[in-house]
């Protein structure tokens, strides 16, 4: 009965049938009695899934929403506000599929029936949309939030600070609610432009520059800054990064490298740096000072081998492979090296491996010292150590040798005349026999000390005249003794011709004066040193001196030195070497 005459109602007025049935958004008429369909347009049939015949007598609550719909409240609220604007129910269609929607009710009176006119938006689209847009505002939140590096929302306008992360609170030492009360200028050293930075880093460009922290200090931040719409505001998110440790840590390396560059320069050594992956080699400074060539000349490993003698080279490129092969972190070689004038140099190459974590070889750094020179000195003090054992043993041949033949003869001559029964040429021979033992073993014992390592640079002049004397005089049995009364250091050179004229007079002593005691004093006198050597023995006439004697050396070492030389000595009464020399 009261569909009929909805239906005949709403054939009736055509106009709104039309409407009612075209309209692009789902409607319906339920019976305001028990919540029952009595028609829906097109729109809302296809929304639940159903056709328009279908619904008509379902009721409202069982056809795919879940409003659960009191129709005696929702008559009783309707009556009194007449309409019930966006409700958001979710409807399930009849194939399972989930809808959003707003419902909005009203209150219509028709023939004198009410009917509650109900009109359902689909609003899927739109809260799949805000969903997204919820998502991604939750996503940018916990990534604003928890990105490690610190970010600054500014105002470009005012260059007020909009908000901040809490990885920028924990570097400047400020409180967000602080932070927010900041303008960007406050971050910036004084006198520095806020609108410079915001300008000039736009579109995520990087640039250094200081900002102060909340205690003061300031620090290197690289800030790379984007602009964007924020509320209809042009606002800037900078992103800082603080390079303050990995800038000081640059500038050491930098100094670091400034100051090995100044020393490979410096240094005559020619310093090279291989790497194994490319075979290319750089050189520094010495490669040109000491072997005439340009870097670029040597640049690879292939044209350095060239360069080795051919003799050599094979074995040189056989020691780098076995080292390079191993596990070794060292190598080191000699071999001759063709310089640009086309000599060759001998060179001491070493070098060290630089590998990687896995222990593969990537670096060769080493220095080649060219050591032609050292070994020609090298030469020169074998050819003198040859020339010092030829001279020990001429002395050897012409001192003790001599010595040891009369002391054989006298004893073989003493022999026969006791054997002869003439006493007193026996007693004669034995005393002589004494004395040419007691000569020889003082000549053996002064050649024994020439050939121990000198003293003189581990204990200075005093020290090695005190150990000439205890080694030789005092085992020789003449008591000698070392006065030193040097106030002021002397020069190491100075020390080393002193004490060659001492052992000079100390050799002639022992060799010729027969003494018994003997002296050596060391004094300052002014900017001179004195040295004097005075023994008990048999002394002599200096008249008489022997140009080419040890006496005559000593002069002339004293000449050479700019000193002055004087001898007292008498008869039986002993000698005394005075030698004066300027510091």
């Amino acid at each position: 009965m009261e569909e009929s005459t909805t239906t005949s109602l709403i054939d009736r007025y055509s106009l709104f049938g039309r409407v009612f049935s075209e309209s692009p958004v789902g409607m319906g008429l339920l019976s305001a009695v028990d919540g029952t369909y009595v028609d829906a347009n097109t729109t809302l049939a296809d929304l639940l899934g159903y056709t328009r015949d279908e619904l008509r007598g379902q009721p409202f609550t069982s056809v795919g929403t879940d409003l659960q719909l009191d129709t005696g409240m929702l008559l009783h609220a309707l009556r009194q506000n007449r309409q019930l604007a966006d409700i958001p129910i979710s409807i399930t269609r009849r194939d399972g599929q989930r809808r959003f929607c707003v419902l909005s009710l009203h209150l219509e009176e028709i023939e004198g029936h009410e009917y509650f006119f109900l009109i359902v938006q689909d609003i899927t689209p739109h809260e799949a949309a805000r969903l997204e847009l919820e998502h991604l505002e939750n996503r940018f939140r916990l990534f604003y939030k928890s990105v490690p590096l610190p970010l600054l929302v500014i105002d470009q306008e005012s260059g007020r600070i909009m908000d901040v992360n809490p990885a920028a609170t924990t570097l400047y030492g400020y409180r967000r609610d602080e932070f927010l009360r900041l303008r960007l200028a406050d971050l910036l050293p004084a006198g520095f432009s806020a609108a410079a930075p915001l300008n000039a880093l736009d579109g995520g460009q990087a640039a250094l520059t200081c900002h102060r922290l909340k205690d003061g200090r300031m620090i290197d931040a690289l800030v790379s800054s984007y602009s964007f719409m924020l509320d209809e505001r042009s606002v800037t998110l900078s992103i800082i990064q603080d390079v303050t440790e990995q800038r000081a840590v640059q500038a050491a390396l930098e100094a670091s490298e400034e100051r090995l560059r100044l020393i490979a320069d410096m240094t005559a050594d020619a310093i090279w740096d291989r790497d194994l992956s490319t075979n290319q080699v750089t050189w520094s400074a010495g490669l040109q000072t000491q072997f005439g060539y340009e870097s670029a000349q040597v640049s690879t490993s292939e044209s350095w081998r060239e360069l080795v003698h051919p003799d050599d080279r094979a074995a040189v490129v056989a020691s780098i492979d076995e080292a390079l092969e191993s596990v070794a972190g060292y190598w080191t070689s000699e071999y001759r090296f063709r310089r640009a004038d086309g000599n060759y140099a001998a060179v001491l190459d070493n070098a060290h491996i630089v590998r990687d974590e896995t222990g593969r070889p990537t670096r060769f750094i080493g220095s080649m010292v060219d050591i032609t020179e050292q070994l020609k000195l090298a030469d020169v003090a074998a050819n003198a150590a040859l020339e010092e054992r030829q001279r020990l043993a001429h002395t050897l041949h012409d001192s003790v040798s001599q010595s040891l033949y009369t002391i054989s003869l006298l004893a073989e001559a003493a022999r026969r005349r006791a054997l002869a029964g003439e006493q007193e040429i026996v007693t004669e021979y034995v005393g002589r026999l004494g004395e040419l033992t007691v000569q020889t073993l003082r000549q053996m014992r002064l050649l024994l000390y020439d050939l121990r390592p000198g003293v003189l640079e581990q204990e200075g002049l005093s020290g090695a005249l005190r150990h000439r004397l205890e080694a030789v005089e005092h085992r020789a049995g003449i008591r000698a003794r070392l006065i030193d009364h040097t106030l002021a250091p002397i020069p190491p050179r100075l020390q080393r011709e002193i004490f060659w004229i001492a052992q000079e007079a100390l050799n002639n002593s022992l060799r010729h004066a027969s003494a018994t005691t003997v002296t050596v004093s060391l004094s300052s006198e002014g900017e001179d040193i004195v040295l004097e050597v005075e023994d008990n023995g048999q002394g002599f006439d200096p008249a008489q001196m022997d140009e080419g004697g040890g006496l005559a050396a000593i002069r002339r070492r004293v000449g050479d030195l700019h000193g002055e030389m004087s001898v007292c000595s008498r008869a039986e009464k002993g000698t005394v070497l005075s030698v004066r020399v300027p510091v």
